[in-house]
């Protein structure tokens, strides 16, 4: 790779970045970003590394040459690095032991760097399935659930932010991305196991229902278990962008601009996909509702304005959890 002499340089030197950026000596990066926490003789440590400007530069030459296609700087690189120094090791084993590449890897992903996703994805989407394959299956849509692995990992809540901003580059990137999918899988069922039963006819809208329309309250009661199961059914019927493009919206509150980002769409295209997926919800629903019930007319119709009234609030409920 001929931007590798570039990358290189001994101690003192400023490294030319090679990304067309401003020179920049890779030392200071590493000792102007090392955690506050780290004790002072380790910070002290890094500093009396003899061949630190050569190490850092390898690293860089290696990170490179790995991802060429990527456009991380080396500043930030180096800074993303530093701060994830840790207390318990001497400094030539804490940078000798890195992952740089994935850690490189995984530094353009936390910036949203496209090339990044994409490389991500064509490299370690796999490892999601695989961090999964001594667990209970059943409960999980694979599809749906890499969606729900991929929104923890690219993007977040905050204050966190996006969860691939803590690797750490000290064991490989695919094995934390399967442990990562592990402990996600833990968290969606014990909040399912939280979770009061999910159906059509919850207790809170139950009561709500029953306030405004005895008449609702009544099919409610009387149908609960034919609107979930149908419900349900229907949800499962929709396609797998369908059904993220919902959770995005139902259960991750992201707005119409966030959502598009994730699919390099316009927002507009972004609101015709969901008022899509929602029509075909209430159709879908409407006809596993029909072939149930040995109801017609005017009840039926009932029936309809209520599936419809709570739709939103069920979609989000049902979409809180790994499947359907």
């Amino acid at each position: 790779m001929n931007t590798t002499a570039q990358a290189r340089g001994p101690r003192g030197i400023y490294w030319a970045d090679p990304r067309g950026h401003s020179p920049h000596h890779p030392c200071r990066s590493i000792l102007e970003h090392l955690p506050s926490e780290l004790p002072a003789a380790l910070r002290d440590g890094y500093r009396a590394l003899p061949n630190l400007g050569d190490l850092l530069s390898d690293m860089l030459a290696q990170a490179l040459a790995t991802w060429p296609q990527l456009s991380l700087s080396a500043e930030d690189f180096l800074d993303f690095t530093a701060a994830r120094m840790p207390a318990d090791l001497a400094p030539d084993e804490a940078l000798g032991g890195l992952f740089v590449a994935d850690l490189f890897l995984a530094c353009a992903c936390a910036r949203g760097d496209r090339r990044a996703l994409e490389a991500f994805e064509h490299e370690y989407t796999a490892e999601i399935a695989r961090g999964l394959t001594s667990m209970a299956g059943d409960a999980v849509r694979g599809d749906d659930f890499k969606q729900e692995v991929r929104h923890k990992l690219f993007i977040g809540k905050p204050p966190a932010g996006p969860k691939i901003g803590e690797y750490s580059g000290r064991g490989s990137l695919r094995r934390w991305v399967r442990i990562t999918a592990r402990r996600t899988y833990i968290d969606l069922m014990r909040a399912k196991q939280r979770d009061p039963e999910i159906l059509v006819g919850d207790d809170a809208v139950s009561e709500r229902t029953s306030e405004q329309d005895p008449e609702l309250a009544y099919i409610k009661d009387r149908y609960k278990l034919e609107f979930r199961t149908a419900f349900t059914n229907a949800l499962g019927t929709l396609t797998t962008r369908q059904r993220n493009i919902l959770r995005h919206h139902f259960v991750h509150k992201l707005r119409f601009d966030e959502i598009a980002g994730i699919y390099r769409v316009h927002r507009a295209t972004i609101a015709r996909w969901i008022a899509d997926a929602r029509a075909d919800l209430l159709e879908r629903t409407r006809a596993l509702l029909r072939e149930q019930l040995a109801v017609e007319g005017p009840e039926f119709d009932s029936i309809m304005r209520l599936v419809t009234t709570d739709m939103d609030f069920t979609v989000s409920r049902l979409l809180k959890r790994p499947g359907p």
